[in-house]
């Protein structure tokens, strides 16, 4: 039987709401406040007040909003998740709640309709109406780099909140470690926050926070940080100007989806009230919704006024600032958004019962800040440039700064916050203490006594002040900012020059006395302002690596040890005097030959450094040139030493041990920790195959300083002509007249699986990847959708194959370009490194061609690469495709390059497809 329900009156419109929040605005502005608004105890709202703004509260059921108290079970959403409020909420979160579900939007700074849209003062060029076209000739400079920083940020999160248990975690028993970590436990959705109103969508189109709501019924907490970037090119804009542009905050998505489960708890209260308890119990899992979440909201200094500093004593509300009295003129446009904002709130809590703490943040800085912003450019300047910021002029505006940290704690403090009554209230965000940028810069400068301050203020311009009364925050929040203007400096310049040199100095470029002196001041200086970081404490780090200390990335002062130190400084001095190295690793303890060791595929193949060389110079060429590095207890080390097939080097002044050979390969011992042993392989990331094949990934301090290539093969791999492939390498892209030399960093074959499982009618076993594998994988899908497709990847197997790698061992750039990858695969904690390493290589190439375009240079590659894509064929020797050349990051004259090859006709076998 159909049951019949009362059909309600429809909600006032988004329109209907607006109007009321104009009157509202209109209202708070122009009347005076009232006699008990002028008491002392004004800062904090009157359990008998109605509303903040004057309007009545709805009536409220008793269960539609439970307590906001954040727990392990809480669910929470974070709108602006990649941003810099945003990300480091989502990570204390977890760390401090150990909450059980993450749910984190955010567009990464895109317009998912329009790009053009987010491109302050956009052209013709960067229209979204033409369809072709690269990203970097859409974007401009400053979407794509608030791209990357947004990226790297929503890494971070996946990277600490998702990979398996570090050395350090495994270790840890307490009850409080994160059990929750996980990747089901954090959802990314890359999308805007529009409107709610049936006209945005297209014809069944579901909007994209009531999916998230419908998946997600179980969500306690809402917090709305989503903002258009604190950058000057950006904040001018307070509303859109079509339909599909950028405004500052997405306010009315949100609450119109809050306004909607609250309609919706209603109904089934009222269903459970009708003795309909049954037909509720019936309904299915995602149809069933829970309370209200609580809801939270980022607000802005801005909406007060821009008072000049001689006329503040005279105004109505003076600074400090205070919530509770009359704004008349929001300094700025953002500002007056904000206001707005904050009016929409309490309209929908005067409608419809939406509660709502709203947060006025001043000037947060720190770790992470966005580029563009005035902390994040001074500090930049003087810490990493070494220079005065002389080139600009600055007001003396007095402002009142917040750390990062001091401004998370006091948005999860709003988390769990609820006036007795039920009324929306906002609260100011900030430290009560005023700071003018010349105070910042004298601070900033202490610690690089060279940096001479040239800097102008003031040029005759009126400055302001803008300080934030702490009262209200203080009584009802319990917040009080706990972190000194020094210290914060000292962990924001820390962070900074730990990310102008996440890999340390050039190891080929030994530096100065008075470099390494200044150095060790400012180190000390900085830790005499903060606690020195452990290079296990991720928190503590703020997402700087620690790499181990036989990596080619580590820095000297911040390393971890393991069982490669020694086997690298034996391998060092093995391979010393070798143009290339050939080498392979096996780790496992069960391990009784090399099946490449003793195989050829013909009779003149030369599938070793050294084949085909006379016999004396062959024999201590393959000796010296190709290595393995084999667990010390397997099998294989144990029989090759009691048989004592061993090479002895002749001359005695080598000071080399015998070694043991099996086939062309020289075996070195790597001195793997027993099965539940981790001391050996103590590091700072997440699961073990980083670090077990270290030397695959970043090869630079393994090899001899003669050793201008290194090649890796898998131990199932056989080479048919390896001089033929470094000749390859060595060759480089094809030459183009007035361009830059390139020069090939990374040579790896393409991939193509003998069996696909993904096509129709196919019989091949498939079995589920990893969790962390797929999360990188969707992760990865994410960031190639926001790129238009265009990045490697994106079917079920990797492009490429990392059984077989040649690396250049003589650039710079290339060692940090290899830094890159061996981060990104130990950050992932996955089971290999295909993914990571196909993603590191599509963003270098397309960085290089931005850097290009933008500098209005020919892309002399993109053109090779457009024929190979398009099928033309190569003129190589091996008759076949040339393949792809895709660009690396460079910062001198040479263009360094990845070549990945076809994988047929380039004499790479797998041995295990002739396995019967």
């Amino acid at each position: 039987m159909t049951k019949i329900r009362r059909k309600s009156p429809p909600p006032p419109s988004s329109m209907t709401l607006l109007f009321l929040a104009v009157i509202l605005l209109l209202s708070s502005t122009l009347l005076p406040p009232t006699t008990a608004q002028e008491t002392a105890d004004d800062d904090v709202p009157s359990s008998s007040s109605s509303s903040q703004y004057g309007a009545p509260p709805a009536s409220e059921g008793k269960d539609a909003h439970p307590s906001p108290r954040l727990t392990s079970d809480s669910v929470v959403l974070i709108t602006g998740a990649a941003g810099f409020l945003g990300s480091e909420l989502a990570l204390a979160l977890r760390r401090t709640y150990n909450v059980k579900r993450l749910l984190l939007v955010d567009n990464l700074g895109i317009e998912s309709e329009n790009e053009s849209a987010y491109v302050p003062g956009g052209d013709d060029r960067t229209s979204s109406s033409s369809s072709s076209g690269a990203i970097y000739e859409k974007w401009s400079e400053e979407t794509l780099s608030l791209f990357e920083i947004r990226r790297q940020r929503i890494f971070r999160v996946f990277h600490e909140l998702t990979s398996p248990p570090s050395a350090m975690d495994e270790d840890d028993e307490s009850p409080v470690r994160n059990s929750n970590n996980g990747p089901e436990s954090i959802r990314f959705y890359r999308a805007d926050i529009r409107p709610s109103i049936p006209e945005f969508f297209d014809f069944g189109e579901v909007p994209l926070l009531e999916g998230i709501f419908a998946q997600n019924p179980d969500i306690t907490h809402v917090v709305h940080l989503a903002d258009v970037p604190l950058t000057p090119s950006w904040g001018n804009q307070a509303v859109p100007r079509s339909k599909d542009g950028v405004k500052a905050g997405r306010m009315e998505g949100v609450l119109e989806e809050l306004r909607m489960v609250a309609q919706r708890h209603a109904e089934e209260s009222s269903l459970a009230k009708g003795g309909n308890s049954d037909t509720h119990q019936q309904q299915p899992q995602h149809q069933q919704f829970h309370a209200v979440p609580h809801f939270v909201y980022a607000s802005s200094s801005e909406v007060y006024d821009a008072l000049a500093s001689k006329e503040a004593t005279n105004a109505v509300n003076p600074p400090p600032f205070r919530e509770h009295l009359p704004i008349t003129t929001p300094s700025t446009l953002r500002g007056a958004s904000k206001l707005m904002e904050e009016i929409l709130a309490s309209a929908y809590h005067s409608a419809h019962g939406i509660y709502s703490v709203g947060l006025r943040l001043f000037d947060v800085y720190g770790p992470w800040s966005t580029p563009g912003t005035e902390v994040f450019d001074l500090v930049e300047k003087v810490a990493v440039e070494h220079e005065s910021i002389s080139d600009t002029t600055y007001e003396d505006n007095v402002k009142d700064y917040v750390f990062i940290d001091d401004a998370v704690d006091a948005i999860m403090a709003a988390m769990q916050y609820r006036s007795v009554q039920g009324v929306p209230v906002v609260f100011n965000v900030g430290t009560g203490k005023g700071t003018t940028l010349r105070q910042m810069e004298e601070e900033v400068s202490r610690h690089f006594p060279k940096v001479e301050n040239k800097s102008s203020f003031n040029d005759g311009r009126i400055s302001t002040t803008s300080i934030a009364s702490t009262a209200r925050s203080e009584a009802l929040l319990g917040f009080k900012a706990q972190t000194s203007l020094q210290e914060g400096l000292a962990h924001t310049i820390s962070w900074h020059r730990d990310r102008s040199l996440p890999y340390g100095h050039d190891p080929s470029i030994t530096p100065s006395l008075e470099r390494q002196s200044l150095e060790s001041a400012l180190s000390s200086s900085l830790d005499a302002q903060r606690p020195k970081c452990s290079p296990l404490d991720r928190e503590c780090l703020r997402g700087s690596p620690v790499f181990p200390c036989a990596s080619e990335c580590r820095r000297s002062d911040r390393c971890t040890p393991s069982a490669w130190d020694d086997v690298a400084s034996l391998s060092r001095a093995v391979t010393s005097g070798c143009d290339a190295v050939l080498y392979t690793i096996l780790l496992d303890e069960d391990v009784e030959q090399i099946p490449s060791a003793t195989l050829a595929v013909g009779v003149d193949s030369s599938p070793y450094v050294g084949a085909g060389l006379p016999s004396e110079l062959g024999k201590k060429t393959a000796a010296r040139c190709n290595v393995a590095f084999v667990s010390e207890r397997s099998p294989l080390v144990q029989r090759l030493r009691s048989e004592g097939e061993e090479y002895v080097e002749e001359d005695s002044e080598s000071g080399l041990p015998n070694l043991l050979r099996h086939g062309f390969w020289t075996v070195l011992p790597v001195s793997t920790p027993k099965v539940g042993d981790t001391s050996g392989w103590l590091h700072a990331f997440s699961g073990r195959y980083a670090l077990e094949y270290l030397p695959k990934i970043s090869p630079g301090r393994f090899f001899g300083s003669s050793v201008r290539y290194a090649a890796y093969a898998a131990p199932t791999v056989l080479l048919d002509n390896l001089p033929k492939l470094l000749k390859t390498m060595e060759d480089g892209p094809p030459p183009s007249s007035g361009h830059r030399k390139g020069v090939t960093a990374l040579l790896i074959p393409s991939n193509h699986p003998t069996c696909d499982p993904s096509l129709r009618g196919s019989s091949c076993p498939w079995s589920r990847p990893p969790k962390n594998d797929s999360l990188q994988a969707s992760v990865y899908n994410t960031i190639r959708v926001a790129l238009r497709g265009k990045l490697l990847g994106g079917s079920l197997y990797p492009t490429i194959d990392t059984s077989f790698v040649i690396h250049s061992l003589g650039e710079e750039d290339a060692r940090l370009f290899r830094c890159d990858v061996y981060a990104e695969v130990a950050e992932w904690g996955a089971s290999g490194d295909e993914r990571a390493l196909e993603f590191i290589v599509s963003l270098h190439d397309l960085w290089s061609k931005a850097v290009m375009h933008w500098n209005e240079q020919e892309i002399w590659w993109d053109k090779e690469e457009k024929n190979e894509m398009e099928g033309e064929e190569g003129t190589s020797d091996n008759g076949g495709k040339k393949g792809l050349y895709l660009g690396m990051l460079s910062s001198t004259d040479v263009q360094l390059f990845t070549h990945i090859v076809p994988s047929e006709g380039m004499g790479i076998i797998h041995l295990e497809d002739y396995q019967t």
